[in-house]
């Protein structure tokens, strides 16, 4: 299996696979089984190579959910700031507030 499958340098792994040994449909079904880990790119090289680029989905995710954060922070940070300012400001007079 020498030089079947390499690590890429963003993380990725790529796998070569030679299609005269493994037909479409076995590449296609058992790249199908990967999906709920993985993103996959199927792209053929040449007429007798084909190539699997899998990409971590966690990584993927984790990115969007971090830049959605970013957005929330940026568009409503404000917001969060003034209520918070306003839940720990001082109380003046709350003697007067207070029934017995």
């Amino acid at each position: 299996m020498d030089g079947i499958v390499t690590k890429l340098e963003d993380g990725r792994l790529f796998i070569k696979l030679n299609t005269s040994i493994y037909e479409k449909e076995a590449v296609m079904a058992a790249a199908y089984k990967m999906t709920d880990s993985c993103f996959i790119i199927i792209k053929p090289l040449d007429n007798t190579l084909v190539g699997i680029f899998f990409e971590s989905k966690k990584f993927c995710n984790e990115v969007l959910d971090q830049q959605v954060r970013l957005d929330v922070e940026k568009r409503y940070g404000n917001i969060r700031d003034l209520l918070i300012m306003q839940a720990f400001r001082p109380i003046e007079n709350i003697g007067d507030k207070i029934k017995a």
